[in-house]
C-alpha cells in the first residue's frame, strides 16, 4: 500500500513531536500540505518520556523571577567544555541561543509548569529546569512534555482536516530514494507484517541513538564494545535505526564512539543483575545529594560532569571492600562497581519527597534515622560516616573554596540530618553523542562531499556533533525541542517552496 504526506517525521519521542508540531504549524496556511509521524512504539514518548532531571534554559521567565545571573555564552561554554573540545561551536551557539524560546513554547504554548531550577554537574548556574510536585505527587518532566506535546498531536490527528496522521507500531526499513540521490519517502511495516510505502517531499529522522542494544551485535558493539553488555537507562527501542536508514544513502556519521555512561543508575535490591535500570536524576546530587563508597568516604565532586563522576565510580568504588551493595542475599549479582547515593533531609525536601516516595515504592530509595542509623543501613562505621559529612559542612561553610576533591557549591548541609534517604547507584549507558553529521538547518550531511542529502533532515538523539566527548546535563530535552522545531520548520519552509 502506498500513501502520501508531504512531510514525514520518524520517530515519536520529543524531537519527532517538536517537528511534527512546528512543520503543522508553519503550514497552518498552506492548502494541502500534511504530515505523517511514524513511530515503530505502540505509544509516542520515547526515552524523552524517561527524562527526569529537566531542560536547560537561559534567561527565561522562571530565571528572571529567581534572579539567576546567566547568560547565552557562559551555557555555551559549559557545553563546550563538558565536550571537551568535540563539540561543533556553531550547534553550540545555536543551542545556547534557542534555548529562552524552546523553555517559553513549552510553558506558554502548552502551561508546563517548568518552574523549578537546580545547577546541575558541569553548570556554572541554576538553569535546568523540571516541574514542582502537585499535592505531594512528582510531576516527572519528560512524562509531562511528551504527554503535552502527544495531546497536541491528538488533537490534530482529530480534527477531520487530514493535516496530519500518527501511525504507531510502523517499523520504517528503508528510505525511498530519488533519482537525484534525494529521499522520496520511507517503505515500513506494522505489526501484522504488511509493507507499505509513503511518498514524501521531506523526511525528518527522529530515531534516537542505540544505547538500548546491551549486548545484542549493533553500532555500541562495533564503535563502544567495551561498553556492550553494560546496564542501561535505555528502552530496548533504542537501537540506531535512524542511523542504518541515512548510512544506506551515503549519510555522514560522526563521533560514533562517544557514548555516554551516566554515573547514577539505581540499582534494585530486589533485581540487582536487571540489565535496565531505573536512572537517578541528576537532580538528586544538584540539591544536595552526595556519593559515599562502601567505607563510607567521599571520592568525587559530585557536581562534575557525568564523565568524570562516572570515571571516579569505576575508580574507587570496584574493589570489594569499596563497592556499595544492598544488604540481601542476592547483592553479589550486582554490579562490579557501585557507590551510595545520599540525600540529607534538606536535600530531600528540594528535591521532592513525592518524587523521593515513587523511588521508594520501587525499592530504589530507602530512609534511615539519622548519622547512627544511616551507618548502620549502609554498614558502615559511624565514626568514619560522621567524619567525611563533618568534613563535607567545614568545606561548605569556606566560602568561595574548592574541597579536596574540587567541589565549590555544596547546595545542602550534610552531617546533623534528623533523616537520610538513600540508595544504590552505578554507571549506565545513557546517551550516545555520535551519530549524523548534520547542520544548523537540520540538513543531514553526506559522507562522500559534506553536501546536504536534499530532503532529508535530523533532529536529536540521532544526530552527532553536538555534545562532543559528553553531554551537558539537561541538553537532552533541549536539544530536541530546539532542534526538532528546527526541523519542523526547515520542512514546512521547502514544501512551501515547491
Amino acid at each position: 500500500m502506498t500513501t502520501r504526506a508531504n512531510i514525514v517525521v520518524i520517530g515519536g519521542g520529543l524531537a519527532g513531536m517538536s517537528a511534527a508540531l512546528e512543520a503543522l504549524h508553519q503550514t497552518r496556511n498552506a492548502a494541502g500540505v500534511s504530515v505523517a509521524l511514524l513511530e515503530k512504539e505502540t505509544r509516542t514518548g520515547g526515552n524523552s518520556a524517561k527524562a527526569s532531571s529537566g531542560i536547560n534554559g537561559v534567561l527565561t521567565r522562571t530565571q528572571k523571577a529567581q534572579r539567576v545571573a546567566d547568560s547565552v555564552r557562559a551555557f555555551a561554554r559549559d557545553t563546550e567544555r563538558s565536550g571537551h573540545g568535540r563539540s561543533n561551536e556553531t550547534l553550540v551557539r545555536k543551542l545556547a541561543e534557542d534555548s529562552t524560546a524552546a523553555v517559553t513554547w513549552l510553558q506558554k504554548e502548552f502551561g508546563l509548569d517548568l518552574d523549578v531550577l537546580a545547577q546541575l554537574g558541569g553548570h556554572s548556574a541554576p538553569r535546568t529546569h523540571r516541574r514542582p510536585e502537585v499535592g505531594g505527587k512528582p510531576q516527572p518532566v519528560g512524562w509531562g512534555v511528551v504527554g503535552a506535546l502527544a495531546e497536541r498531536l491528538g488533537a490534530y490527528a482529530r480534527d477531520g482536516s487530514g493535516r496530519f496522521r500518527l501511525e504507531t507500531g510502523a517499523h520504517v526499513t528503508q528510505l525511498l530514494k530519488a533519482s537525484d540521490g534525494g529521499v522520496a519517502g520511507a517503505e515500513y511495516t506494522t505489526a501484522n507484517g504488511a509493507r507499505h510505502r509513503v511518498r514524501a517531499d521531506v523526511v525528518v529522522l527522529a530515531t534516537g541513538g542505540f544505547a538500548g542494544e546491551g549486548a545484542r551485535p549493533g553500532f555500541l558493539r562495533e564503535y563502544a564494545p567495551q561498553l556492550a553488555g553494560l546496564a542501561s537507562t535505555n528502552g530496548a527501542f533504542a537501537t540506531g535505526d535512524g542511523l542504518r536508514l541515512a548510512s544506506a544513502l551515503g549519510a555522514a556519521l560522526v563521533d560514533m564512539d562517544q557514548v555516554q555512561v551516566h554515573p547514577t543508575g539505581f540499582v534494585a535490591a530486589a533485581d540487582p543483575a536487571s540489565p535496565t535500570k531505573f536512572l537517578a536524576a541528576e537532580a538528586l546530587r544538584g540539591e544536595g545529594g552526595i556519593l559515599l563508597d562502601a567505607q563510607g568516604a567521599r571520592f568525587v565532586d559530585e557536581l562534575d560532569t557525568r564523565d568524570r563522576v562516572t570515571a571516579a565510580i569505576f575508580r574507587h568504588c570496584a574493589a570489594p571492600d569499596t563497592c556499595a551493595r544492598h544488604n540481601s542475599t542476592n547483592a553479589g549479582q550486582g554490579p562490579s562497581a557501585a557507590a551510595f547515593l545520599v540525600l540529607p533531609q534538606a536535600a530531600a525536601d528540594r528535591f521532592g519527597l513525592g518524587s523521593l516516595g515513587f523511588y521508594a515504592k520501587m525499592g530504589l530509595v530507602n530512609r534511615a534515622a539519622g548519622v547512627d542509623g544511616l551507618a548502620a543501613a549502609l554498614r558502615v562505621d559511624a565514626k568514619v560516616l560522621r567524619e567525611t559529612l563533618d568534613a563535607y559542612d567545614a568545606a561548605r561553610s569556606t566560602s568561595g573554596q574548592s574541597d579536596a576533591y574540587g567541589k565549590s557549591v555544596f547546595p545542602e548541609a550534610v552531617a546533623a540530618a534528623e533523616a537520610y534517604f538513600w540508595g544504590v547507584v552505578t554507571p549506565v549507558t545513557h546517551y550516545c553523542m555520535g551519530g549524523l553529521r548534520f547542520d544548523i538547518r537540520t540538513r543531514v550531511l553526506r559522507a562522500a562531499d559534506g553536501a546536504p542529502i536534499r530532503g532529508l533532515l535530523a533532529a536529536g538523539e540521532v544526530t552527532g556533533g553536538l555534545h562532543g566527548a559528553n553531554r551537558l546535563a539537561g541538553n537532552s530535552l533541549l536539544e530536541c525541542v530546539v532542534y526538532g522545531r528546527e526541523a519542523g520548520r526547515q520542512a514546512a519552509t521547502a514544501v512551501k517552496a515547491l
